[in-house]
């Protein structure tokens, strides 16, 4: 799953994929704007076939936080 949330980050960010690690923030490490963020979570949608509530946006701060939501959803 780690690598289906790497592609998906690495088309909104500026950094190499290297730098997309568990604890990365998206906004500080990776560069992220809350457009890019809403942008990502349409993707997550997508990609995982769920639905991610706006209130539950706000949780997403490192990619940590975004697997495992995704786990626990799918």
């Amino acid at each position: 799953m780690l690598e289906k949330v790497r592609d998906i980050l690495s088309k909104y960010t500026k950094t190499g994929r290297d730098y997309i690690t568990e604890s990365a923030v998206l906004t500080a490490d990776l560069g992220l704007s809350s457009f890019d963020v809403v942008s990502i979570v349409t993707e997550f949608e997508d990609e995982f076939d769920i639905e991610i509530p706006d209130r539950d946006i706000r949780k997403m701060v490192t990619v940590s936080d975004i697997l495992a939501y995704l786990k626990e959803k799918i």
